[in-house]
């Protein structure tokens, strides 16, 4: 990861990739810029969610919901 201003962070792990960048809008807020130039906007809790749904989808499939 590499901090590019105070509300910008650049996720990256390839050395000549393109790479996402997270900006903090507002204390509830962000906006995730992707490989493509496409742009979300996300709450902070949402986007605190993505690490565990990522592990929950790389795990088999057991027919449960995860909830917070």
């Amino acid at each position: 990861m590499k901090r590019l201003s105070e509300n910008e962070i650049q996720l990256c792990k390839r050395p000549n990739g393109c790479c996402p960048i997270i900006t903090k809008i507002d204390e509830e807020n962000y906006e995730v810029l992707d490989d493509y130039g496409n742009k979300i906007r996300v709450k902070k809790e949402e986007l605190e969610m993505v690490s565990d749904a990522v592990k929950a989808l790389d795990k088999p499939k057991d027919g449960q919901l995860l909830c917070g």
